[in-house]
């Protein structure tokens, strides 16, 4: 796998950099899989666990828990401005 800038260059995008760094650690060396379809399963298990389980540092939660409180909080909030 490739990062996404053109010249390597790690001060361009750094959350991007850093993101598909560890991405690359996770999936592993992408030759182990015999088929596309194994490499597509372990992809879309990697993006799932990536949004939904795993613990972002700085939300200290999951994004998907956290995306879910900010809009329950933020409707909650324009009920109370429409009453």
């Amino acid at each position: 796998m490739f990062s996404l800038g053109g010249t390597p260059n790690p001060w361009q995008n750094g959350y991007q950099e850093s993101f598909f760094s560890n991405w690359k650690v996770d999936i592993g060396d992408v030759n182990r899989f015999t088929t596309l379809g194994e490499l597509t399963a372990e992809l879309y298990r990697s993006m799932y666990y990536y949004n939904n389980l795993r613990i972002h540092t700085s939300l200290g939660m999951p994004p998907k828990k956290f995306a879910r409180q900010y809009e329950t909080d933020y409707n909650t909030m324009q009920e109370r401005l429409v009453v």
